[in-house]
């Protein structure tokens, strides 16, 4: 028995209608697993990864004490004891040597000593990078005088702004008999 051409036609399309209706079935019992990169066609498989961002440190700004001399007594002299509760090596001799102070928040034990007198505070500021400061000072302490307070504060030295408003705490008399 011969097709006749239409009869052809039509079992070949019906041919191709199967197979592209078998193509387009998954079995039941096939669990669906992860791409492969094969599998992946697309603008997203032949993207780059994106790189991480830039790490940036920012550098540090410094800091230096600063003290009057005194022809008769001792010198007048403000200095930084800590920084972030770490002490700093220099103490009083160092007064004039730059300490590094990385930029943020910081917390700075200051100081100041003439002769017997005293005083210290803890000082908060926010330290910016590459910034220069200076510890600054007022006192009334006098060999003959009332000797009753030290007040500290920062100045940017690019600029002269106070960074730090004054804190005045009061002087204490070093004991001197040991």
């Amino acid at each position: 028995m011969a097709c006749s051409r239409p009869a052809a036609v039509l079992a070949g399309a019906l041919a191709a209608l199967l197979l592209l209706a078998a193509g387009c079935t998954t079995p039941t019992d096939s669990k669906p697993g992860p791409a492969t990169p094969s599998a992946m066609t697309g603008p997203e498989s032949s993207a780059p990864a994106p790189k991480p961002a830039p790490v940036v440190v920012a550098k540090p700004a410094s800091i230096t004490g600063s003290e009057e001399t005194s022809t008769m007594f001792d010198n007048f002299t403000a200095y930084v004891a800590a920084i972030d509760g770490q002490p700093v090596a220099a103490g009083r001799t160092g007064w004039n040597t730059p300490l590094p102070l990385p930029a943020g928040p910081r917390r700075l034990t200051v100081a100041f000593i003439r002769g017997v007198f005293t005083a210290q505070a803890d000082v908060n500021f926010p330290a910016r990078p590459e910034a220069v400061y200076q510890l600054k000072f007022a006192t009334d302490a006098q060999i003959f005088g009332k000797s009753s307070y030290c007040e500290f504060w920062i100045v940017d030295t690019a600029t002269g702004e106070k960074v730090l408003a004054p804190t005045r705490v009061p002087l204490a008399k070093a004991d001197t008999a040991k």
